[in-house]
Order: C-alpha cells, then structure tokens, then sequence
C-alpha cells in the first residue's frame, strides 16, 4: 500500500523567535495525492512543528502533543516549554521505536529568552540545531541554508531564507512543490504569513538574479 508521505521542510532560529516553513505537496511514490497539503502545524501559541512522513501517523501524534501541552499548561499555570516539548515528543516516539511511527518531525518554538529548533527523528533521536531541513528535498536546502545562515538575522531575512531554501529544494526535488507556507513565531505569539505575503517575498528573491 503507498503512503501518503511530506517532503521538505526548513526551520531556522532568528533574533527574536524561529521561522518554519513548507511545500505543500503530498506525493505516494510517484504520484502527487495532494496539492495544497499543511506541513507547518501549531502545538501553541509559542510552539509549532514542520512534519515530514506519514500523515497519518504525523496526525496522530500532532493531536496527542496538542493534548499533552494543554494539560501542562493547565496543570501548572504556564505554557511549556519547546526543550520540554520536545523531550516529551522523542520519548513518544522512543515508545514506539518497535512499532515506530513514520514522522520525522522539527519542533520550532520560544521561552522568554529566545528561539529553539529541535530535529526530532522517527525513533526519537532529538538535536538542537539553528537551522534544520528535513524530507526528500533537505539537499538542496541544506546548500542554501549553509551558505547563507547568519546569526542573529532579523525576521524579514529569516524568512526570505527559508523561502530560498524551499524554492531550491522545489526547483531540483520532484517530491516537493505545488507552493510555501511559512509561519513566524515570536513572543508576541505564532503568525502565519499570507499568499500575497509569500508572494512578495518569492519576488524580491526572483529580482536578485
């Protein structure tokens, strides 16, 4: 049976909170299933995921962080934390490491001092970098990122990076494309940017060849 699989996603620390970005295509082998698929998800306010892998399997263990932050957050009067969250997402999936679920997941979020990025594997291997890429077009991502990543970069350029590396990766990746969907977060909250917003930013980087 094929499965309905994500295929590149970028995120990516900046000065004030962390960027996450996708393609929207869904392929199942060589056959694109879905167009307009959401791969950049929401666990709360301050904390968001890139997936790449099953979507089934990706759902279901979105729904349970969901469920699982809320509770925290009611328990102990205050949001968690995106290392907790994180921490809490590889032991899920060390859990399941017999049975494992087919998600490879980047976590993305703040605390009150600044940005995380966690590259969190199928069997629950988890790393924090700056800037991740993940799916079957992190190659040509990665070549963007690596090249033009700096630190402390503000808000309008840590987008338009993330932008380039997905174009990259939709440029020399079958298994990617069909558009991007970006969100920001910061501690004033998760922001998703418009199609006219991504549009935009596709045009200044089209300009500058």
């Amino acid at each position: 049976m094929d499965v309905k699989k994500g295929t590149t996603t970028v995120a990516l620390v900046f000065k004030d909170g962390v960027v996450l970005a996708a393609d929207k295509r869904v392929s199942m082998g060589y056959h694109i299933a879905h167009k307009n698929a959401q791969k950049v998800l929401t666990i709360t306010d301050y904390i968001g995921v890139t997936t790449a892998g099953s979507v089934g399997d990706i759902q279901s263990l979105v729904g349970y962080l969901k469920a699982e932050a809320k509770l925290y957050e009611i328990k102990n009067s205050k949001r968690m934390s995106p290392k907790a969250l994180a921490k809490l997402t590889a032991a899920i999936l060390q859990g399941q490491r017999y049975y494992p679920l087919y998600a490879w997941l980047v976590l993305g979020g703040v605390d009150s001092e600044r940005g995380y990025v966690y590259s969190i594997d199928p069997i629950g291997g988890v790393s924090e970098d700056k800037m991740v890429a993940t799916g079957s077009g992190m190659e040509p991502a990665y070549g963007v990122l690596d090249d033009r990543y700096r630190d402390n970069m503000d808000s309008e350029a840590a987008v338009k990076l993330a932008v380039r590396a997905l174009l990259a990766a939709i440029s020399r990746n079958m298994g990617t494309g069909d558009g991007v969907n970006v969100i920001k977060i910061t501690q004033d909250g998760t922001k998703e940017l418009t199609s006219e917003e991504i549009d935009k930013v596709i045009a200044s980087i089209k300009e500058e060849k």
